[in-house]
């Protein structure tokens, strides 16, 4: 395991070590630095109550080594204290903007990505025409459209599986796209 260096690992404000052996054990020394591990993390997260919280969790994470030795508490603290803001800013960019605290109440209700019922009804209805519109074109030119648009087919690998060329594959998909887009295409958005 790397060694923790006091000179990358100390805090500004804090005091020196000979200052915390005065016997005021782990408690005291949790109480000796939270106000200048709270100003040390002030100037690595969003907000004065990010701050505050990162602190709390830097000495909380800090109690799992309250039987080492007091020389390395300070540098630990303040090596998770760095770790807990980097793991803030992360988090911070990856979720949406909320307010502190968790939730923004009745605006979580209107930030759903899920489709409201006449939404579902709407593309439903779209699906049903295209449906209905796919089944009166040409049988040819019907099963031409599906094997690329449904199957995924390219139109070289449509054209060897019908046993036809590939500009006849063309021209069929081509006329398919045509009727499709006369009939619904007011109806549906995007490709068809």
């Amino acid at each position: 395991m790397a060694q923790l260096s006091d000179v990358d690992l100390q805090a500004p404000d804090a005091k020196p070590q000979t200052e915390l052996d005065d016997g005021a054990g782990f408690e005291g020394f949790l109480r000796e630095q939270r106000t200048a591990l709270v100003k040390f993390l002030a100037r690595r997260t969003s907000s004065q109550e990010d701050a505050e919280d990162a602190a709390q969790e830097s000495l909380t994470k800090l109690l799992r080594y309250r039987a080492a030795q007091p020389a390395v508490w300070r540098p630990l603290l303040y090596r998770i204290a760095r770790n807990v803001a980097v793991d803030l800013t992360r988090s911070a960019r990856t979720r949406p903007d909320t307010q502190h605290g968790g939730g923004g109440g009745a605006l979580d209700d209107l930030a759903s990505n899920e489709p409201t019922p006449d939404q579902c009804v709407e593309q439903q209805q779209r699906l049903d025409l295209l449906r209905e519109a796919i089944l009166t074109l040409p049988p040819r030119c019907r099963e031409v459209y599906l094997l690329n648009r449904m199957q995924g087919m390219s139109f070289v690998q449509i054209a060897r599986h019908l046993g036809i060329s590939t500009q006849a594959v063309e021209k069929h998909v081509a006329k398919a796209l045509l009727e499709l887009r006369s009939r619904v295409g007011k109806h549906v958005a995007g490709p068809l």
